[in-house]
């Protein structure tokens, strides 16, 4: 027998829940735990913003970085992090500030 399109949503928040749990319990980074599960950092993304709340939160953490040249460029810069993220900036950003928000960024638990 077919279930109704409420149970299988609850399935599915169930099983990305469960997943989300799991990331966090595991201390890697979202991007770390995604890829050695074969799942979609953007999709889990998707899920922890979906599911509030529900889900474990993300707590800010900074991470010391060394930027050895400096970029130049005309023009903005958009930069897509294994994790989904996708970053766009003035072409003016700092590098060190730059390296520190995608240091940050990969970091992040789930």
């Amino acid at each position: 027998m077919a279930k109704n399109n409420s149970e299988i949503w609850q399935r599915r928040r169930d099983h990305w829940r469960e997943l989300l749990g799991q990331c966090k319990a595991s201390g890697l980074s979202r991007a770390q735990f995604c890829r050695r599960r074969g799942i979609s950092a953007r999709k889990l993304g998707w899920w922890a913003k979906r599911l509030g709340g529900e889900g474990p939160g993300t707590d800010e953490l900074f991470v010391p970085v060394r930027v050895e040249a400096a970029m130049e460029s005309a023009g903005a810069l958009e930069l897509t992090l294994r994790a989904g993220w996708v970053l766009r900036f003035d072409a003016e950003v700092e590098p060190a500030k730059l390296a520190g928000i995608v240091a940050a960024l990969e970091s992040l638990p789930c």
